[in-house]
C-alpha cells in the first residue's frame, strides 16, 4: 500500500487535473477608483525620499517569460539603467551639468522605471523590484539568494512529494508554489503593501484560460470580478504569470459578480462606455473589438471561478498592455461630486495628449530561445516531452516577434495615416519615443556552437533552477545587450550608446554585478559540473548473502527508483529479486527440498547527505514479498520412493524489512551509479501438498543484499 500510494503520487504530479482546493480570493466590498492597486493611486516618487521620478522621462520595461533565465536578463538590463545618469532642468528636459537651472544631482535610468509588464518569469523580478526597489541587484540581497541563486525547482518537488500536508493540492499544483513563492521569494507580501510603495506599477500578465485573453493582477482588471485584490499575497499574482502547463495547473480566482459589488464601470450596460461602442467596432477597429469582448467575459456573472495560466499563452513578453496604452484612451472613469474625475487603467496615449511626456523610452527584455533540435534527424520524431514544450514554446516565440513588430508600428511616428496613427502622431508630436530590444539574437555567433555565445544561451532550460555560472553569465549579458542595442524607432535607428549621450545628456557608467568574460558551452561544461538528480530510474544487480541457515547465497536482477533531495528525507522505491536454495531436506534423507523464488516490492523514506555529486543515504523500507517455491527433481525421486507423487508445491507472501544504506554518485547530468546495502527480513511458508501428504516449512530468508547498478535521470 505504501509504494503503490507512492507511485499514485509521482503520477499524481505530472498528470493530476485542476482541484477545488485554492486560497478564496476576497469579494470586494464596494466599486471604487480611488481605491485599490491601480496606475493613478501610485506615488511618483518616494514621498520621504528626494523627487528621483517624474513623468517627464517616463521608462517601461517588459519582461518576457522563460523561467530564472528570464528573471536573470531582466536583472542584467535593471543593472545597466542603474548605470546611467542623467540631469533634469525644470521643465523636465534633459541638461548637461552646470547649466543653469539643472539639478545638482543626478538621477539613474532606472529611478525613471514607471511602468514593468511582466509575464511568468519575468514576473519575479518586477514584483521583487516594486517590492524591494534596487536591492535585489545586489548578489548579497534576499531575492538573489532566494531564487536567482537557488534551486526552486528543487523545493517545488520537494513540498509536492515530501511533504503529506500539501498533497491535497496535488490536483491543484499552483497553490504548492504560490505557498513556497509567499515564504521564500516574497515575505508574505500582499498587493496592499504595493499600493504604499513609489513606482514602477507593475503588471503581472496571466491567460484566462477559458477565452485565452490576458489577465492583469490589478485592481482595474478585479474590479471586472467584484473582488478585492489588496489582500492576496504578490506571489499569488506570480504565479499564476508563471503557471506553466504540465508542470504548474491553473490559478484559480473567484468572481463575486453574481453577488455584486455596485459596478458601474465599463460594460456594466448602456450605450455611453468605450465597451458599448467597442463591440459594434469589429472591422472598423478588431484591437478595441477583441478589448471589449473580453471584458464583457470577464462579467460574466455565472462564471464563479477564473482559472489562470502562463501569461505567455496569450503574451509572452509582456508587450500587450503596452500596445493597449499607446493606441487607447479607453479606461474607467468616475465623476466625482466635486466636479473632478477618478480614473482607472493607465494610458500612454492621454499622457501624451496631456502634454505630460516629454521622452518615451520602452526596454523589452525578450529571454525568446531557439533550441537545438535533433527531431528532425529521426523518422520518429519529438519525443511526447518534446512535442509539449514545441506546443508552448513555438507559438509563443512568433507571438513575440508579431507583438514587436506591433509596438514598432505603434511608436512610429510617420506610420500610415490611419486614424489611429494619426491620433498618436498628434498625441506625441513633442515626445521623443524610443523603443529597445534585448535578445540573444543579438549575441555574437560562431560556426563552432561549443564556441558560440548565441547558442549557448538559446540552448539555456526554461525552468526554476540554473547554474550560477548561467545566472551570473545572463545579468552580465542582459546589461551588455542593451547597452549594445538600437531603439526600433525613430528612423533611422538610434543606439543606446547615442540615446544615453545626446538624448539624456547623461553619462553611460559600468553595470554593476558578475562580469564572466566567456559564456559559451565549452566553459559552461567546466563551470556548470554537473546538475542534480531528484529522481533516478535505474538497473541494478545484486548479490544476496544468507543470514538464516534455512537458505543459501544467491543474487538476481531488480529495479530500483530513487527520489532524493540533497539534504534531507527521501523516498526509496525498489523492486527486485532473489532464488534461495532451502537447506530444509526430505523427511529421511539429506536431500535439499528445492528453490525459492521471491520477488519484493519496497518503499521507505531515507535521510540523503550530498557531498558534491556522491550521496549517501540511510533509511528504512516496508514491503511485500511474493513468490513460487520449485520442488528439486532429487526431492521428487526421493518423495517417489517413500510413495508420494504429484508434489504439489505453494509459498505464501510476507512482510518484508528492510534498513539499508547506499551511496550514488551522479556521473553526468543523466547518469548514476549506486551502490546499495540492504539487510532483508522475510519469513515465507512453504507448503508441499501430495494426497494426505502435507508438509509446511517456515523458511527464514534474511539476507545481506549488496546491490549495483546504473540510473536514469528523470527530473
Amino acid at each position: 500500500m505504501f509504494v503503490r500510494r507512492r507511485l499514485v503520487l509521482l503520477l499524481a504530479i505530472a498528470l493530476a487535473p485542476g482541484a477545488c482546493a485554492h486560497r478564496a480570493t476576497p469579494k470586494l466590498a464596494a466599486y471604487d477608483l480611488d481605491s485599490g492597486y491601480r496606475f493613478e493611486r501610485i506615488a511618483v516618487s518616494a514621498p520621504a525620499a528626494p523627487a528621483k521620478n517624474s513623468n517627464d522621462v517616463f521608462v517601461v520595461l517588459a519582461l518576457s517569460g522563460g523561467g530564472t533565465r528570464a528573471a536573470a536578463l531582466s536583472v542584467g538590463v535593471m543593472n545597466q539603467l542603474k548605470a546611467v545618469t542623467f540631469r533634469l532642468n525644470s521643465r523636465g528636459l534633459p541638461c548637461a551639468a552646470g547649466e543653469p537651472d539643472c539639478e545638482a544631482t543626478p538621477r539613474s535610468l532606472l529611478d525613471e522605471v514607471d511602468v514593468i509588464s511582466s509575464v511568468s518569469g519575468g514576473s519575479f523580478t518586477a514584483a521583487g523590484y516594486a517590492l524591494y526597489g534596487p536591492e535585489i541587484l545586489s548578489r548579497d540581497s534576499a531575492f538573489q539568494k532566494n531564487f536567482l541563486y537557488y534551486p526552486l525547482q528543487r523545493d517545488l518537488f520537494t513540498q509536492a512529494v515530501f511533504y503529506p500536508q500539501n498533497w491535497q493540492y496535488l490536483g491543484a499544483r499552483t497553490e504548492i508554489a504560490a505557498k513556497l513563492y509567499d515564504k521564500r521569494v516574497f515575505d508574505h507580501a500582499t498587493f496592499k503593501h504595493l499600493e504604499a510603495r513609489p513606482r514602477p506599477y507593475i503588471i503581472l500578465n496571466g491567460t484566462d484560460s477559458t477565452t485565452g485573453a490576458r489577465f492583469e493582477f490589478n485592481q482595474d482588471q478585479f474590479d471586472l470580478l467584484c473582488s478585492d485584490l489588496s489582500p492576496v499575497p504578490i506571489a499569488r499574482g506570480v504565479t499564476a504569470s508563471s503557471a506553466f502547463p504540465g508542470l504548474l495547473n491553473s490559478m484559480a480566482v473567484d468572481s463575486h459578480n453574481k453577488q455584486g459589488c455596485g459596478y458601474n464601470g465599463p460594460g456594466s450596460g448602456g450605450d455611453d462606455n468605450w465597451v458599448a461602442q467597442g463591440l459594434k467596432d469589429r472591422t472598423l477597429n478588431p484591437m478595441r473589438y477583441r478589448a471589449a469582448q473580453q471584458l464583457t467575459a470577464y462579467r460574466d456573472p455565472s462564471r464563479t471561478t477564473l482559472h489562470l495560466l502562463d501569461g505567455g499563452l496569450a503574451d509572452n513578453i509582456g508587450l500587450r498592455s503596452v500596445i493597449q496604452s499607446l493606441a487607447s484612451t479607453d479606461r474607467a472613469i468616475t465623476e466625482n461630486p466635486d466636479g473632478t474625475e477618478s480614473l482607472g487603467g493607465w494610458s500612454l496615449l492621454s499622457m501624451g495628449n496631456n502634454g505630460q511626456l516629454k521622452t518615451v523610452v520602452v526596454i523589452t527584455a525578450n529571454a525568446r530561445v531557439k533550441r537545438d533540435s535533433k527531431a528532425d534527424t529521426r523518422v520518429g520524431g519529438p519525443s511526447t516531452f518534446g512535442v509539449l514544450g514545441s506546443a508552448s514554446g513555438i507559438p509563443m516565440g512568433n507571438y513575440s516577434s508579431d507583438t514587436l513588430q506591433l509596438v514598432q508600428l505603434a511608436l512610429e511616428q510617420d506610420a500610415p495615416l490611419e486614424e489611429h496613427a494619426r491620433v498618436f502622431k498628434d498625441a506625441f508630436k513633442d515626445v521623443k519615443v524610443f523603443a529597445f530590444e534585448v535578445a540573444f539574437e543579438d549575441l555574437p555567433d560562431n560556426p563552432d556552437p561549443a564556441e558560440s555565445e548565441r547558442h549557448f544561451f538559446q540552448n539555456l532550460a526554461t525552468n526554476f533552477e540554473l547554474q550560477p555560472f548561467e545566472v551570473d553569465c545572463l545579468i552580465d549579458r542582459g546589461a551588455r545587450l542593451l547597452r549594445d542595442s538600437e531603439s526600433a524607432v525613430p528612423l533611422p535607428s538610434r543606439s543606446f550608446v547615442d540615446f544615453v549621450r545626446d538624448d539624456l545628456r547623461g553619462e553611460l557608467g559600468v553595470a554593476g554585478g558578475p562580469h564572466p568574460p566567456t559564456c559559451t558551452d565549452s566553459v559552461g561544461k567546466k563551470e556548470n559540473g554537473i546538475r542534480s538528480h531528484y529522481i533516478d530510474v535505474g538497473v541494478q544487480y545484486g548479490k544476496s548473502f544468507a543470514q538464516s541457515s534455512d537458505i543459501e547465497d544467491d543474487g538476481g536482477p531488480g529495479l530500483a527508483l530513487r527520489i532524493t533531495r540533497p539534504s534531507g528525507l527521501s523516498a526509496i522505491v525498489d523492486y527486485g529479486t532473489n532464488k534461495f536454495d532451502v537447506r530444509a531436506t526430505v523427511p529421511g534423507t539429506s536431500t535439499a527440498l528445492g528453490r525459492v523464488s521471491q520477488r519484493t516490492l519496497l518503499g521507505g523514506v531515507a535521510y540523503t547527505r550530498r557531498l558534491a555529486q556522491l550521496e549517501a543515504t540511510a533509511g528504512f523500507a516496508l514491503g511485500y514479498g511474493w513468490g513460487s517455491f520449485e520442488v528439486s527433481d532429487a526431492a521428487r525421486d526421493d518423495f517417489g520412493r517413500q510413495g508420494i507423487f504429484g508434489v504439489d508445491q505453494e509459498v505464501s507472501g510476507a512482510l518484508v524489512l528492510a534498513p539499508r544504506v547506499s551511496l550514488w554518485q551522479n556521473l553526468s547530468n543523466r547518469i548514476a551509479a549506486g551502490v546499495t546495502g540492504t539487510y532483508l527480513h522475510s519469513t515465507p511458508n512453504v507448503q508441499l501438498r501430495s494426497g494426505d501428504f502435507t508438509r509446511e516449512q517456515k523458511v527464514d530468508t534474511s539476507t545481506i543484499k549488496i546491490s549495483a547498478g546504473i540510473a536514469f535521470k528523470v527530473f
